[in-house]
């Protein structure tokens, strides 16, 4: 049970940050552009799982990351990017659709966030401005990224846990 001083909101179960290094991973890649929230991200995953079987990519170790490349505040919606990315250990080359990217490394503010993805823009409103509002962080200019700790096509909305990493110096 978490006690109500280990969250920042009243209303949605987000933890109080932890500041981390992350290192560098290779990742296979599938990007696809449009309104945050209004992409088709389960063709995204399949295309990506497809990618990684055909390729033996598979490890134990593999992250399932979401990265928002653009500001939606500044970038028209129709063409902020979202990308859809597995770690990898291993070599492999460039699919027709999915590319071998390297994720950045770097340090990061990571809230731990239980909940449905539906509720993500209130999430992020609470850690920018309700959360991080009156604190000293220098954000770095890289983009903030998610990690996707179950699979929802196995669990029930309000149970998926989703780590989010917000980068500063």
């Amino acid at each position: 049970m978490l006690f109500k001083k280990d969250r920042i909101s009243s209303e949605y179960d987000i933890k109080v940050p932890k500041l981390i290094e992350r290192t560098k991973r290779k990742a296979a890649v599938f990007t696809v552009v449009g309104e945050y929230g209004n992409q088709d991200y389960s063709t995204c995953w399949a295309k990506l799982w497809a990618f990684i079987n055909q390729n033996k990519l598979f490890s134990m170790r593999m992250e399932f990351l979401g990265i928002y490349p653009d500001d939606p505040s500044t970038t028209p919606k129709e063409e902020c990017r979202f990308k859809a990315c597995v770690t990898i250990n291993k070599d492999a080359e460039d699919g027709d659709e999915i590319k071998i990217e390297e994720i950045e490394g770097g340090r990061y503010l990571m809230f731990h966030y239980t909940g449905s993805y539906d509720n993500f823009r209130s999430v992020y409103d609470i850690i920018y401005n309700e959360y991080l509002a009156d604190k000293d962080y220098k954000f770095r200019n890289a983009p903030w990224l998610e990690k996707y700790l179950n699979n929802p096509q196995k669990v029930e909305p309000k149970k998926l846990r989703t780590e989010i990493y917000i980068p500063i110096e």
